[in-house]
């Protein structure tokens, strides 16, 4: 590895990220201006008795936003002797009503929370109880607490190193605790550098990665091998310096870990500026297209409006219960994608198979011959197939014919008959039923925008990572 090469990327990857002074001062004064306006409506309407304070939280308040790519986190502090039915309401109602004039809308994380586009900049009104140190009542009571340890504990530079590691994730598609991305939050970003140091320590570390399971921990006396660690069963542990009961990885999908450590070690084998280039177009080679297009299944449907996290939610869940009786029924899937038209309310589902059509042979294998009473089952249960032998592993085998072998068929029979099967999720089921739509790729003769989307999402090899 060239280490000169690398310095000057990074140098010039840091003057992309770092805010400019008109930025700083434009995000200041519309945070400041909004901070007002709650304080005012809490003032105004009598609320200080259950507010204790508003305070700035998020990347802002640390000092750690990428250039041109900041939102504003306001943290409404309710005290701790506010029942949580009224911590909830008046959370909605003084963030609604307090932005009111900009249109805001809620929002949903563990508890709901308001948003609003105040000139032209995203603002997140969230409230938090005023707690002890510990004693968490909500899922966003260590929120300050994080905010004074990274304001405390990062230095200028080391804030620049957070924003190149921010920038690199951003581009390979792994930035974001949002269950669309399921990747690495701004706070896990902040806690790599103080762990490591620095970008190149940070992907030196991951690039190195050959165990099962990752482990990081800020505290050194939290060894690998401890207690704080086996507790947590995930492919990523990071525990939170705030709470080292909490996993800060439980939220980081594996596919976004794998692609940590392999474009890691990419960067390191051959130093690009690629590596923190956000949109790099990958249109679908026609050719490539054509050659998969019948065995490529779209599943297309409306949704009600819901919050992007919601309907991400729902639709993640249908796509695992679609893959899982596909599979039960004899279909390989081998790869999917999905996305979400929040415009449109529509969600498109994108499933590369085997095949889509399958053999109506199928062949199931039995106990091994002296397992007597295991054997006798497993021939009752399949007493009707067409063939049955033993082999030279003792094992006896049946022959039995599907009654479906074309996977777009079958799945509109089920769905017509007996969408039960399929196991839709409770909240998007009726949305679904009502709007699906099921054709292969090669039955489209001019695809739409967001279709190609979804099929370039699938059929995209990133030359980064591999």
């Amino acid at each position: 590895m060239n280490n000169l090469s690398v310095q000057s990327i990074l140098e010039e990857i840091s003057k992309r990220c770092i805010p400019t002074l008109s930025e700083v001062h434009e995000i200041t004064e519309c945070a400041t201006k909004v901070k007002q306006m709650i304080e005012s409506f809490v003032g105004e309407h009598k609320l200080k008795g259950m507010v204790k304070e508003i305070v700035y939280g998020g990347s802002f308040a640390k000092g750690t936003w990428l250039k041109n790519e900041t939102d504003i986190d306001i943290f409404i502090k309710f005290y701790d002797s506010i029942d949580y039915d009224q911590f909830e309401k008046y959370g909605k109602q003084i963030g609604m009503l307090a932005l009111q004039e900009f249109s805001p809308y809620l929002r949903y994380a563990d508890h709901p929370y308001v948003e609003a586009i105040v000139e032209g900049i995203k603002v997140n009104v969230v409230p938090c109880y005023d707690v002890p140190f510990g004693e968490w009542k909500s899922a966003a009571d260590r929120s300050p607490y994080h905010t004074n340890y990274i304001v405390n504990k990062l230095d200028p530079k080391q804030k620049n190193e957070v924003r190149i590691l921010k920038k690199f994730m951003k581009s390979i598609k792994i930035y974001g605790a949002e269950i669309s991305t399921e990747g690495f939050s701004g706070y896990v970003c902040e806690v790599l550098i103080l762990k490591f140091g620095s970008f190149l320590s940070t992907i030196h570390f991951f690039s190195e990665c050959s165990s099962e399971k990752i482990m990081i921990g800020i505290d050194e006396s939290l060894t690998p091998t401890g207690e704080h660690f086996d507790r947590f069963d995930s492919f990523i542990v990071i525990l939170d310096p705030i709470d080292t009961n909490r996993n800060l990885g439980s939220a980081i999908s594996i596919r976004a870990a794998s692609t940590l450590i392999q474009g890691s070690r990419k960067f390191l084998c051959n130093p690009s500026d690629i590596y923190f280039v956000s949109e790099i177009e990958h249109p679908i080679d026609p050719c490539f297209t054509d050659q998969l297009s019948s065995f490529i299944l779209i599943i297309e449907f409306q949704y009600a409006d819901r919050p992007s996290d919601v309907i991400w939610g729902q639709l993640k869940k249908l796509v695992k219960s679609i893959i899982k009786f596909s599979e039960s029924c004899g279909f390989t899937i081998l790869k999917s994608a999905c996305s979400v038209v929040q415009e449109e309310k529509s969600c498109i589902i994108a499933l590369l198979l085997e095949s889509t059509v399958i053999s109506p042979l199928f062949l199931k294998k039995g106990p091994e011959i002296f397992r007597g009473a295991d054997l006798k089952k497993f021939l009752e249960v399949n007493n009707a197939s067409l063939l049955k032998w033993l082999d030279n592993s003792s094992k006896t085998n049946c022959l039995l014919l599907r009654k479906h072998t074309n996977i777009q068929e079958y799945l509109r029979s089920v769905l017509n008959s007996n969408p039960g099967l399929i196991g839709i999720p409770k909240g998007i089921k009726s949305d679904f039923l009502k709007s699906y739509a099921i054709f292969t790729l090669s039955q489209i003769e001019n695809f739409d925008t967001h279709i190609k989307n979804a099929v370039s999402e699938l059929l995209y090899t990133d030359d980064r990572v591999f």
